[in-house]
């Protein structure tokens, strides 16, 4: 998927934000799981993302890595967002499931798969 689609299905689940803030929610999802320990799934994600997030995800250092579970998940995004944290459960989830939405099949089972289980969650869209 490329960025505009990505960015219009974002806008499309957040109830049609601006290109901007969906972007900037796209950007927050991502550094933070940039920061998640995920077995280096991120980096496999990136290989399928277009340019500008996939960059955002290979800066993650993975000796600076941390475990950390959905409810910090979605406190980051707000933080980096500027969102309260009820908004943020909802766009984390609306961001990164289409984050998964726009990979392969087979990256987005490996992707799934490396998320904790409280993260699965935020990585389905099935309302």
């Amino acid at each position: 998927m490329q960025t505009p689609e990505l960015i219009e299905l974002v806008q499309d689940r957040t109830g049609n934000v601006s290109s901007k803030v969906a972007n900037d929610v796209l950007m927050a999802v991502l550094e933070t799981l940039a920061e998640r320990n995920l077995g280096g799934a991120q980096q496999h994600l990136a290989g399928e993302l277009p340019v500008e997030y996939a960059d955002v995800l290979r800066r993650g250092d993975a000796k600076a890595q941390e475990e950390f579970g959905a409810a910090e998940l979605v406190r980051r995004v707000a933080e980096r967002a500027g969102i309260a944290e009820q908004q943020s459960q909802t766009w984390t989830r609306a961001t990164l499931s289409a984050l998964v939405e726009s990979v392969s099949t087979g990256q987005r089972d490996e992707f799934v798969k490396a998320l904790p289980d409280d993260f699965y969650p935020y990585a389905m869209w099935d309302v």
